[in-house]
């Protein structure tokens, strides 16, 4: 266990009539949402999946780590290169798939959706740590869609509405997978922390949108937190590149069939263990989404 200090908590007395609107540089309002917290308890994930399946712990937690030594060797091809050039498709999306029906969702009908861009941070990279608690893409269907539609177009997001809505699909998740790349030792240098949602209560889940962020320039929903000493937070100290830790980001089932928060709140955070010459975090990571068809 680590303690440590988690930015972007929102004030227990913060009172809104509507979304929190969020600009990547400080908040649209002029009241400042943000509150302090003391250091933080973070625990050792290993020791709680020291004695579970990863199938078990997603279930359970929200969260897993798994093993997994990829073929990728170029991580920054993806998206507009060629077949050929593009080790993402060719090579990363039929491992995550196979991981995700062999070993975290065995035994479910399935209708998995990949893509071959892949969000990469760290030193060389034009993506910044993510140094704030949140969560991606809100709680219902229709969040998901405003934010598909805010990174893409109102057919793409409609298209994946239809496709939610058909009969045969009893719900849907998202899984982002998450790893270190190109580093030859275990991370220590801004590590990922996760929040157990079972310890989330229902009253300190703030709705939120992300202002002046997406390509089109369209609000994207997420959810910020407010702090409470009950929250359970974890991390797997020293990820290699073997390891990929795989946490849902979106859940909704149709008939209700899960109650509560299901998805995790994260963040990168500063170690205070970490030593001054850690090499810097390359991390990627790649978000799926998963079709659960009834039986």
């Amino acid at each position: 266990m680590t303690e440590a200090m988690l930015n972007g908590f929102i004030r227990r007395d913060l009172v809104l009539d509507g979304r929190l609107r969020i600009r990547i540089n400080g908040p649209a309002e002029a009241v400042m949402p943000w509150a302090a917290a003391a250091p933080i308890s973070i625990h050792n994930a290993r020791n709680l999946q020291d004695a579970l399946s990863p199938e078990t712990c997603l279930d359970r937690h929200g969260f897993a780590l798994l093993g997994h030594d990829s073929q990728v060797t170029d991580w920054d091809s993806g998206t507009t290169d060629a077949l050929y050039k593009n080790e993402i498709a060719r090579i990363y999306m039929p491992e995550i798939d196979a991981l995700i029906r062999q070993t975290l969702l065995p035994d479910l009908k399935l209708e998995i959706v990949q893509y071959p861009g892949l969000v990469r941070r760290g030193p060389g990279t034009h993506n910044p740590y993510a140094l704030g608690v949140h969560q991606d893409y809100g709680l219902t269907p229709d969040d998901y869609q405003e934010s598909l539609e805010a990174f893409s177009s109102p057919e793409f997001a409609q298209s994946w509405r239809r496709r939610f809505d058909r009969p045969d699909v009893a719900g849907f998740v998202v899984v982002n997978f998450w790893r270190t790349v190109y580093m030859d030792a275990p991370l220590q240098h801004m590590p990922l922390a996760v929040c157990d949602p079972a310890s989330v209560a229902a009253e300190d889940l703030v709705p939120a949108a992300l202002v002046d962020f997406s390509p089109t320039g369209k609000d994207t929903n997420q959810l910020s937190l407010r702090y409470s000493d009950k929250q359970a937070w974890y991390y797997y100290p020293a990820m290699t590149t073997k390891e990929v830790l795989a946490f849902k980001v979106f859940q909704y089932f149709k008939d209700g069939r899960r109650t509560g928060l299901q998805t995790c709140f994260h963040t990168a955070f500063s170690d205070p263990q970490t030593p001054q010459d850690a090499p810097q975090r390359q991390s990627c990571e790649h978000r799926v989404g998963i079709f659960i068809l009834n039986d």
